[in-house]
């Protein structure tokens, strides 16, 4: 009985650790197309803060990414003041560009941050340092009535939002994805959404 028991562990060892390295190489080929050299900006909206991106960077860091690769900016002006703060977002993402030496990042944007992002865009010469953009409920057409050109730009939202108009998230130029069933503050934790984001992240 013992020498069946030292069998059946033996056997359990090499199940869990061939399949942790099986499923830790299926998450790298998934995630391949990921150019993880582009740190990742992430833009609250009106009264919210860095740390509502904590499950969003919790999926970001299991599938390659670095604490150092995210970057949450803390608007001072909490309104969602689109001058003010699509002014500060400018001067945080050339911080970054600087610290990294890169010459693009990505952006994920919830709420009014996909407005003050957009016009970071089209008014502050974003165009040229920014990649991808994805907002969540984002409050898109408040910054601009399209995407310009030279950005790939994914918009989710949902029609249970009940907070910003699928209208305004909606915007042309954009992948806009609809999600059913999920609130305004849940599509930073949902985790279609967080599938959705890295598909994203992953298109070329």
């Amino acid at each position: 009985m013992r020498l069946i028991r030292l069998s059946f562990l033996t056997v359990l060892v090499c199940l869990l650790t061939w399949g942790g390295a099986y499923s830790s190489e299926v998450r790298a080929q998934q995630t391949s197309s990921i150019d993880f050299d582009k740190p990742i900006v992430l833009v609250h909206g009106i009264g919210g803060a860095g740390y509502n991106f904590y499950s969003i960077e919790r999926k970001l860091r299991s599938i390659g990414y670095d604490r150092s690769d995210l970057h949450a900016i803390d608007f001072a002006d909490r309104s969602g003041n689109n001058y003010r703060n699509s002014r500060q977002l400018r001067d945080f993402i050339n911080e970054v560009l600087t610290n990294y030496d890169v010459d693009e990042v990505n952006i994920i944007a919830h709420s009014m941050g996909g407005a003050n992002t957009l016009r970071y865009l089209t008014q502050l010469g974003g165009v040229e340092h920014v990649d991808k953009v994805i907002t969540l409920g984002g409050a898109n057409r408040l910054g601009a009535s399209s995407v310009p050109d030279g950005v790939d730009f994914t918009s989710i939202y949902s029609s249970s939002d009940l907070i910003v108009a699928n209208s305004l998230s909606r915007i042309d130029g954009a992948n806009n994805i609809h999600v059913p069933g999920v609130t305004h503050l849940l599509l930073l934790t949902n985790n279609r959404v967080q599938d959705l984001i890295v598909e994203a992240l992953e298109k070329e």
